[in-house]
């Protein structure tokens, strides 16, 4: 439904809330004087005027809050911001938490909406103060404060308290919050490796393991420590536990997984595990790198032949354009104005395509994002699959 056919209905029910409410205050007192108040007749005259502004201001002081109406004009306040009218959301919400007469999980319920009023607004402090003092008291709703609470600390950046946040989140919520705790232990790690503070560092990639040991971040955030201080091996074994703890990131270590082998003099051992993970699942990332390692190895021919092969069986745009690279570096059948030309455009082909998507929202960029542009989920950004990707 359009939003402004949505509104209008959110309107009627006010105005219609505003006369049973009349009604029922009448009955009650034994008035039979059959009128209604100025302030009924002010609101419909804003409202007929398509002034909307006036119309809920008059309305929202002078009708009863109840259960029914309180939930109409929480939709309209939600309404509202998503309409990006903050202001009004936020006037709607600072109207309704003036009423004395809001029961405590109302209040809560009016609270939490203008929390996220003042997030959407960037008014972080104001939107962390509410949601601080509502995830102290004792209700039904607690939960869901601390995890807006979250996202506000995500926005500011605050990762240690966030992560103290999703503790407690942890603990009510179990495995989610987990894998979201890793991710900032790991926000915080790459801080503290910036600050050269590699102690911190090692501690929070402790922390990160101890709440998710299936952690890709941690593994390559560790795999990087280790290569930097020359401990080689060390990075060989970390960063080979990718292809256990989730495939589809795998691609993520191999430049360097290839330079760890690579100081060690083994690159051979790169070439054996490179062919346990295409038997595994062959992917482009991993049929090029065993390319270029043929070449280096054994020759330009027997990489066009293994490429080729591969492409016959899992075709891909990088691997085509791979191939055509190749081919002109081999002296191919075809001429080499026309192989470059090919080349030019698989390239301007490859340069609009995404890289990356998320598997929640169906975000897509060419950069890794561990949290979400869109969504803000976590650890939902992977490699793109299929023939535009791996």
């Amino acid at each position: 439904m359009p939003d402004i056919a949505l509104l209008g209905l959110i309107l009627a029910a006010i105005v219609i809330g505003y006369f049973l409410g009349w009604r029922d205050q009448r009955k009650r007192r034994g008035d039979d004087s059959g009128q209604l108040s100025k302030d009924y007749f002010v609101g419909l005259n804003y409202l007929i005027n398509e002034q909307t502004d006036e119309a809920i201001d008059v309305f929202i002081k002078a009708l009863d809050i109840n259960n029914d109406t309180v939930d109409t004009y929480l939709a309209l306040g939600s309404l509202f911001s998503k309409r990006g009218e903050v202001e009004k959301s936020i006037r709607v919400h600072q109207d309704l938490l003036a009423r004395p007469s809001l029961t405590s999980i109302q209040s809560f319920q009016v609270q939490l909406a203008l929390a996220q009023n003042y997030s959407s607004a960037g008014l972080l402090d104001r939107a962390e103060s509410i949601l601080i003092d509502l995830s102290r008291q004792n209700h039904d709703l607690r939960d869901q404060a601390l995890k807006q609470l979250l996202r506000v600390y995500e926005q500011e950046r605050e990762w240690d308290k966030a992560a103290d946040v999703a503790e407690r989140l942890r603990r009510t919520r179990g495995e989610y919050f987990a894998i979201i705790l890793a991710h900032y232990y790991c926000e915080q790690c790459e801080i503290a490796l910036k600050q050269n503070d590699r102690v911190t560092a090692r501690r929070l990639i402790r922390q990160a393991f101890s709440r998710d040991k299936n952690s890709v971040r941690t593994s390559l955030l560790l795999g990087q420590m280790e290569f930097d201080e020359g401990s080689y091996k060390e990075a060989i074994k970390v960063l080979q536990r990718i292809s256990v703890q989730d495939i589809s990131f795998m691609p993520l270590s191999l430049p360097l997984l290839e330079k760890a082998f690579e100081h060690t003099g083994s690159l051979r051992g790169f070439g054996a595990y490179l062919g346990r993970c295409l038997n595994e699942r062959p992917g482009t990332a991993v049929i090029i790198s065993m390319t270029r390692l043929l070449v280096r190895e054994s020759g330009e021919s027997q990489a066009v032949n293994f490429l080729t092969a591969q492409l016959d069986r899992h075709p891909t745009l990088r691997g085509l354009n791979e191939l055509i690279d190749l081919r002109r570096q081999f002296q191919g059948d075809l001429p080499d104005n026309v192989l470059a030309l090919i080349h030019r455009l698989t390239d301007r082909m490859l340069e609009l395509k995404p890289v990356f998507s998320c598997g929640h929202c169906g975000f897509s960029g060419k950069e890794m994002h561990w949290q979400c542009p869109r969504c803000h989920n976590w650890g939902a950004v992977k490699p793109i699959q299929g023939f535009e990707g791996e």
